[in-house]
């Protein structure tokens, strides 16, 4: 390698991996991994740093490879934010958040920064909580000094211009990639994982942590209605409490946490996945579907149209009937099919490394300006 060739390299990237947390599955952590693992594999970049919680909840396949390193940080918030801003002092050329903050007590290096959504900012539900005002003023600090914002959609980017007034410096929409085991291809084992989690095939499933803007009881006002038994992944014992006391009585699968290495299984295993939110800044879970070659229902919400590439069926978020008669639309099998079909098309362009080639040359290029 040249000389010339080794000053333009990415000397040491810093980037915030507390989101690598045991027992959690979060698409901000899926982000954290993706973005990771392709930048490990640029020839441009030299040496990545993850600051974590704790060494055991990298994943598997960032762990020994021999540009990555891990740097453990306290827990407590204040003292993990100050190590942050303390570890951005030592040398590092590039500091990546994968949330819409930078630390909180000063960043020394260029640094970027990652709007999945402001719905903290902007739901009704959410907007009595104490550290909104907190979460909205670390927002905007970071969108004055960043060099570089990520967003998830365009939606997450108008939303945050209509909400906070400006984008950044130098806004990017970026849609994050998807992890290799989203296919359709199917495995051996994949009866045995079914067992482990007492599902039998063909069931409607919802992923995600359940909160409020998930609209659980849009699919829960119609369970009753339905022939097939909807499988909900991810949810709390706290947010299961919440739903099953407005919708008592429904014969539903409740599974707190799924290991990361199931997931694709108990996709690949479902008739369909649904996702009846009223807001997101992304949505994970449909795309991940579509990509193991089952289809997708999603909410008519402009930014799960668009990450969906309009590929999914939607129904109304406010009118379940919508949601009944769209899961009897995919029981005609060749709708289901071209369902299908279309899906595959789409994702593909996301699966592994090739869905974080632009995050790359984002970097590549900034830190050649800089």
């Amino acid at each position: 390698m040249s000389e010339q060739v080794k000053q333009n390299m990415v000397k040491r990237i810093l980037i915030d991996a507390r989101e690598f947390g045991r027992g959690r599955l979060t698409g901000i952590g899926r982000v954290l991994e993706g973005l990771t693992d392709a930048l490990a594999e640029s020839d441009d970049i030299k040496q990545i740093v993850l600051a974590v919680s704790f060494d055991n909840d990298v994943p598997l396949r960032l762990r020994n490879r021999d540009k990555i390193e891990v740097e453990r940080i306290p827990v407590a918030f204040l003292k993990s934010e100050k190590a942050l801003s303390s570890l951005s002092y030592q040398g590092f050329s590039l500091f990546i958040s994968v949330y819409p903050k930078l630390p909180l007590f000063g960043c020394r290096c260029t640094s970027v920064h990652t709007v999945h959504d402001v719905l903290d900012l902007t739901d009704p539900a959410y907007k009595r909580q104490l550290r909104v005002f907190a979460d909205g003023l670390r927002l905007r600090t970071a969108l004055k000094r960043a060099s570089l914002t990520w967003y998830d959609s365009a939606w997450s980017l108008e939303e945050t211009r209509r909400h906070v007034g400006f984008e950044g410096k130098n806004p990017k929409v970026r849609y994050p990639g998807l992890h290799e085991m989203f296919k359709p291809d199917r495995l051996k084992e994949e009866d045995n994982v079914l067992k482990r989690y007492g599902l039998s095939p063909g069931y409607i499933l919802v992923i995600g942590n359940g909160l409020p803007h998930k609209n659980l009881g849009a699919l829960l006002s119609i369970a009753d209605h339905l022939a097939r038994r909807i499988v909900f992944v991810g949810v709390s014992e706290k947010n299961q409490r919440f739903w099953k006391s407005r919708f008592p009585a429904r014969q539903q699968i409740w599974i707190k946490y799924a290991r990361e290495e199931d997931l694709a299984t108990i996709i690949r295993k479902s008739f369909c996945l649904a996702q009846p939110s009223t807001a997101e800044g992304y949505g994970y879970p449909p795309l991940e579907a579509t990509a193991c070659g089952v289809p997708a229902v999603v909410s008519n919400i402009p930014v799960l149209i668009e990450t969906t590439g309009g590929c999914a069926l939607a129904a109304d978020p406010s009118n379940p009937k919508a949601w009944l008669e769209a899961f009897q639309v995919l029981e005609d099998k060749a709708i289901y099919q071209k369902q299908i079909e279309k899906g595959l098309k789409w994702a593909e362009r996301f699966r592994g490394r090739k869905g974080w080639e632009k995050h790359v040359f984002d970097i590549v290029e900034l830190m050649r300006v800089n």
